[in-house]
């Protein structure tokens, strides 16, 4: 019998446990096998018994691809500065159709309020920031807070709400998206939208409905948003963001857009600059504090 655990590595003042699983997802027409769902986590290496406030980290890649570790060197500035950080791989578009990338990140979040005590987590301070596509389901996971949506039995009786949510250039309105110039064409059948809901956007409206975080705005109290994009993203329009501060601002809910300007999409280093860095930093530091 082969038994893989998860591995406690210490890099200077931080711990990095590698390939923790936070859920299952069991055999279903289609996929004959069982499926880990697993995350990385940073946490500061302090044995002071304090609890500190996490930040879950959705990488992008077109839900087409989640390299989960790619991101780890810069995650690990937020738990220098007291973060908890994990890093959760959610199930593709190849793996899996809508919405069970939200239906995984939502049981990251309650993994993680429901092992509070093992990582030395604030269970009612965890925020959830994501990039392109991890962006567009941190959105999600944010405007839907605290209900039952894509809530499945994993962690039963768990919360899967979150204090604050940071989306860096993240699609949101699907549909919007095909008034706007871009270098990806998404309304084909090859689209990562298509392949997301599993057509063409013009056969899957009420799905794209569905996956839109702007649907569920009012539905009740919301967290602190912080949203970033560059005005030149040729892949993600900038009107995707802006839709989505919009759409806050007419609930009341507190909401920040950050322009990049010249900037394209993610994939380019400008988002990943100190300054950047900076004022997500200020950003959680201002509504989960460390200390």
């Amino acid at each position: 019998m082969k038994k893989t655990l998860p591995v406690t590595k210490t890099v200077d003042r931080l711990a990095l446990i590698t390939d923790v699983v936070y859920g299952q997802v069991y055999p279903y027409p289609g996929r004959p096998i069982n499926m880990a769902l697993t995350m990385h986590v940073i946490k500061p290496f302090w044995a002071d018994g304090r609890q500190r406030p996490a930040l879950l980290w959705l990488e992008g890649g077109g839900w087409m691809s989640v390299g989960h570790a790619v991101s780890i060197p810069w995650l690990m500035g937020f738990a220098e500065a007291g973060y908890v950080v994990a890093s959760a791989r959610y199930r593709t578009s190849g793996e899996s159709k809508f919405p069970a990338q939200i239906e995984d990140v939502k049981t990251a979040i309650r993994y993680l309020r429901a092992h509070a005590d093992r990582y030395g987590i604030d269970p009612d301070r965890i925020a959830v920031m994501g990039q392109s596509a991890g962006g567009h389901l941190a959105a999600l996971a944010g405007t839907t807070s605290g209900t039952d949506l894509f809530t499945t039995e994993t962690w039963p009786g768990v919360s899967s709400a979150v204090s604050a949510v940071v989306a860096i250039a993240a699609p949101t309105d699907f549909l919007a998206q095909l008034d706007y110039p871009s270098e990806l064409n998404h309304a084909g059948p090859q689209s990562a939208e298509a392949l997301l809901l599993g057509g063409p956007l013009a056969e899957r409206r009420e799905l794209a409905a569905q996956a839109n975080p702007l649907a569920y705005i009012g539905q009740g109290p919301l967290p602190p948003f912080l949203l970033i994009h560059g005005d030149q993203d040729e892949i993600v329009a900038y009107n995707q963001s802006e839709l989505l501060y919009e759409a806050l601002i007419r609930q009341g809910v507190e909401v920040t857009l950050v322009t990049l300007p010249g900037v394209g999409h993610t994939t380019h280093p400008e988002p990943w600059q100190p300054p950047v860095k900076a004022v997500i930093l200020e950003f959680l530091q201002r509504h989960l504090p460390p200390s």
